[in-house]
């Protein structure tokens, strides 16, 4: 009955044209694998990266030069903005595939339990996944083109270790060479999943209560990184002749551009001390 199914499947991924999916893409006719090691912005992301430099530029320009040309220093913050944007998605891309990846091993657990084949316990594992979480995740698509590999006779283990490697998160790397090794020895599966499971699932507790811990802190340097902004519009719209003699002069733009980089490393270092990985 399993292997019916499974080529049921196989049939109906030929049906659907899923060759290729979130993991592979044609690019100038070109077979690309995606590498989830590093991000690429799409284009609303760009936008959205960009819109946030403008809005910065403009405040930066008015508070501290009053002048058009402070816009003149959008170009390289915009690269930098680019580059915590794609920091940041990274790393929540990288913690939804962990807990996906989590999901569907617990799936495949209790489809090995139920007396499927390692093979079309992934089968299984998927089609309940997509119930659940839908079709469009990351970890949906990959185990989509990983079962239909492995209809045309291609290794399983040697699939997840591609799809592990591509990933960079250690759990996952960790899982697919454990996993191969016990494949090919006859090691004891069942154990292998739980333990992956396990430790996934302490590496979240342990995040979440880092996060627990951090919030009010972040909290309170994102309210003091407005500080500065607010101090200068407030004295500027209230007493601008405190302001006037720091602007339109070389003397006033050096004074307030050191003012600005200082500014700038007390954000970055503040930054640095919040972001605890683990």
């Amino acid at each position: 009955m399993d292997v019916v199914k499974g080529e049921r499947e196989a049939k109906s991924y030929e049906s659907e044209g899923i060759i290729y999916g979130c993991s592979e893409r044609r690019e100038g006719g070109k077979l690309r694998i995606r590498d989830y090691r590093n991000y690429r912005l799409n284009y609303k992301e760009k936008l959205c990266g960009f819109l946030i430099t403008v809005g910065i530029s403009g405040i930066i320009s008015w508070l501290f030069y009053r002048s058009p040309y402070g816009m003149a220093g959008a170009i390289p913050l915009y690269m930098l903005v680019k580059k915590h944007l794609r920091e940041y998605l990274l790393r929540r891309q990288r913690q939804q595939m962990l807990f996906q990846f989590r999901e569907i091993l617990q799936m495949t657990v209790a489809a090995l339990k139920a007396g499927y084949a390692m093979e079309n316990a992934f089968v299984e594992a998927w089609q309940e996944y997509v119930g659940l979480y839908g079709s469009k995740t990351i970890i949906a698509q990959e185990f989509r083109n990983i079962n239909h590999k492995v209809q045309l006779n291609m290794p399983l283990e040697q699939l997840l270790d591609d799809f592990a490697q591509r990933s960079g998160i250690e759990e996952i790397i960790s899982f697919a060479q454990v996993f191969g090794f016990a494949k090919r020895s006859g090691g004891d599966m069942m154990k292998i999943f739980y333990g992956t499971v396990d430790k996934i699932r302490q590496k979240s507790e342990v995040e979440r209560e880092i996060e627990t811990v951090v919030t009010a802190k972040r909290t309170e340097q994102r309210i003091m990184d407005f500080v500065p902004f607010g101090i200068l519009f407030y004295v500027g719209a209230t007493s601008p002749e405190f302001l006037t003699p720091l602007y339109g002069n070389l003397l006033g733009v050096s004074v307030m551009t050191v003012c600005l980089l200082g500014y700038l490393g007390a954000f970055f270092l503040a930054e640095k001390i919040l972001d605890i990985q683990i």
